[in-house]
Parts: structure tokens; sequence; C-alpha cells
């Protein structure tokens, strides 16, 4: 991927799509300069993947990430901050395979939902599981 920022130039990263089934509701893109990651560091940003799913066919998305379907195939995901912005282009029937791939079924969802919620809960009422 190539950035160009106003007041730094152009910069050639490269970006990784990642999904870690112990939080099935994320995913994470990871940027590292071209040069690798000792040359400048790496940053990652971790949003929701119903925005990928939803974002392959309509705009969706507010604040500093939002998808949508781009041209000639892509899906485009816009990022944002205080420091700047970039777009970040995928090839729509990559990112639909990717999805699919990490696809978790929501009866292990709400289970693990209802286990973190419980322990919370219960921590902040101070009883024991």
């Amino acid at each position: 991927m190539n950035v160009l920022s106003p007041d730094h130039g152009a910069a050639r990263l490269v970006v990784w799509i990642r999904h870690d089934p112990g939080d099935p509701l994320a995913v994470r893109l990871d940027f590292a300069p071209a040069e690798g990651p000792d040359e400048g560091g790496a940053a990652t940003w971790v949003f929701a993947r119903s925005l990928l799913e939803d974002g392959v066919v309509r705009t969706v998305g507010e604040g500093d990430v939002r998808v949508r379907p781009g041209d000639a195939g892509e899906t485009h995901i816009e990022l944002a901050s205080l420091y700047g912005s970039c777009v970040v282009r995928f090839r729509t029937d990559t990112l639909c395979s990717f999805l699919s791939l990490t696809q978790t079924r929501p009866y292990d969802v709400s289970l693990r939902i209802r286990t973190e919620l419980d322990r919370t809960l219960n921590a902040i009422l101070g009883r024991r599981d």
C-alpha cells in the first residue's frame, strides 16, 4: 500500500488483515513500513468485523473507520485519526474469502459474551464465580 501524507510525503506500507478467534467480533489491520517493522514501528487498527461484512455491499461506519464498496471489485476501508487519514483497498472477492474463513457461529459468540458479562458483573459485585 502506498500512503500519501501532506506532511511526510509518500511512504510504502505493508498491511496485514488478521482475525483472532479469541476476539471473534473484531478484525485487525497491522501496518508496517515496507522496510520492516524495525524501521519505524508498526501501527494497528482494531474494529468490528461486522463493518467488513456490511461494507462489501454498502457504506457503513462512522468516526475513524468507514468501509464502502469501491470501483472495479474493490472494497475501501477509510481510516482517520488526529494525525491524518488513509484508504486501504482490498479486492472484494479476497475480503469475502477472509470473512468466510473467519466466520464464527452466533452461538459461540453469544456464549462468550454471556460468560464474560457474568464474570465482569461478579467482579464488580464482589461475588465469586
